[in-house]
């Protein structure tokens, strides 16, 4: 049986902008890992579902909050 590394990434540039990014989840069970996090981040900007969402194993959101 194969397991897959589920990882989440989060990144704040200079201008305090935030994204998060994850990996290694399928379908929507990214939105729920990442909950907490934009909660407690205020994100609450544009969410770009990658292609790999829809498969398998996805790449699953990528939320992205401007100043």
């Amino acid at each position: 049986m194969s397991t897959t590394t589920k990882t989440i990434e989060i990144t704040v540039s200079p201008e305090g902008a935030t994204s998060i990014k994850t990996s290694g989840f399928t379908g929507s069970s990214c939105r729920d890992a990442t909950r907490d996090i934009e909660r407690a981040l205020g994100v609450a900007g544009k969410e770009s579902l990658l292609p790999e969402f829809y498969g398998k194993t996805s790449t699953g959101e990528h939320l992205q909050q401007g100043n």
